[in-house]
């Protein structure tokens, strides 16, 4: 799966460097409240909205599977403590066997 996933971003990153070869026009660009116009080459300002959709994407994905990691790591302490309480109880089974086993043998004969 990382494998796929860093396929993947190799041709998103491939295709952005195409895109910024062949988009270099100059536009002007101005923040409404301000008068200022800045030119820039049109790639940059189509990356960088390309860009922080992705980043706003993520922040959502994030705090979206956020209890889901919070039940995950729940359910893995859960399964360390049950696993010890099996060791436990293992370990505690051998013991009382070792102590009724020779009782059983001295009362047979």
């Amino acid at each position: 799966m990382p494998a796929l996933s860093f396929l993947i971003r190799l041709i998103i990153l491939v295709a952005a460097v195409f895109f910024s070869m062949a988009n270099t026009d100059t536009v002007g660009v101005g923040i409404w409240p301000l008068e200022e116009r800045i030119d820039m080459p049109l790639f940059l300002p189509i990356l960088t909205a390309i860009a922080l959709g992705f980043l706003l994407g993520w922040i959502r994905a994030w705090i979206k599977f956020g209890r889901t990691r919070q039940e995950l790591r729940k359910a893995r302490r859960e399964l360390r403590d049950a696993d010890l309480e099996v060791g436990r109880l293992k370990d505690e089974l051998k013991s009382q066997q070792h102590q009724i086993l020779p009782a059983i043998d001295s009362n047979s004969n």
